[in-house]
């Protein structure tokens, strides 16, 4: 029991995680997450048109991270998991957003599964280069001209060489996903300590962004380091 505990203590100091909505009030058809939201958990809710600097962790604590678009090709919610949206008053139409919020689990909320962005750029900003990331993305639309969307980590701002991709089937006629994401796993900071983030169609055609989460993964040295203090401090106690 006290070697269970001491590893759920070093995951628990180790892996930060943000939870962000792609789309928000701001834009097209677009809704804001609650933050907390059902879950307990924090979000930040982003459009191309602002850049956010310091987001909260999904315990609501202020971080280093910040987040911004570099290039966006559109944003909308209709045709996404809530189908046909209404311009007016876009909220409403939430309740009819159609996802497995299990098999989702952090990214299983409607509001930010609701809106999306189309082929666009982005970079996540003030990561810590002693660490690793994973990326967690969530892509759904219906009636689409290209079936599956490609998210490509790449070396600097200029989004052309590319050192990370993985593809999600993201709709095919009218069938939208709804349980299913794709990783980035092992992402190394780029230059200035940014992730450079991409996504567009595998075949040529549109891509699609609802929601993402990153997840940051100490070295393993420091990883070791937490599970040496915390078994000396279990140990001290059992004396």
């Amino acid at each position: 029991m006290g070697t269970a505990l001491v590893a759920g203590l070093a995951v628990s100091a180790g892996a930060q995680t943000v939870l962000i909505d792609i789309g928000n009030v701001d834009s097209f058809r677009g809704v804001n997450t609650p933050s907390p939201d059902l879950n307990g958990n924090y979000w930040t809710s982003v459009w191309s048109g602002a850049f956010y600097p310091n987001i909260v962790d999904i315990d609501g604590n202020v971080t280093e991270i910040d987040f911004g678009f570099s290039s966006a090709a559109g944003t909308d919610s209709y045709n996404g998991p809530a189908g046909a949206t209404d311009v007016g008053t876009p909220a409403s139409n939430v309740p009819n957003t159609d996802i497995d919020a299990v098999a989702l689990g952090n990214l299983g909320v409607k509001e930010a599964a609701f809106d999306f962005y189309v082929s666009s750029t982005f970079q996540i900003q003030g990561l810590d280069p002693s660490k690793t990331y994973d990326l967690t993305l969530f892509g759904s639309h219906k009636y689409n001209n290209d079936n599956t969307t490609r998210y490509t980590a790449y070396t600097d701002g200029t989004f052309t060489t590319p050192v990370a991709s993985t593809d999600l089937l993201i709709g095919v006629d009218g069938n939208h996903n709804r349980d299913t994401v794709a990783t980035l796993s092992g992402l190394v900071p780029q230059v200035g300590n940014i992730l450079y983030i991409g996504f567009a169609g595998a075949n040529g055609g549109s891509g699609y962004l609802n929601s993402l989460q990153l997840t940051a993964v100490p070295e393993p040295t420091a990883m070791l380091l937490m599970l040496s203090g915390a078994a000396l401090v279990f140990g001290i106690r059992r004396r």
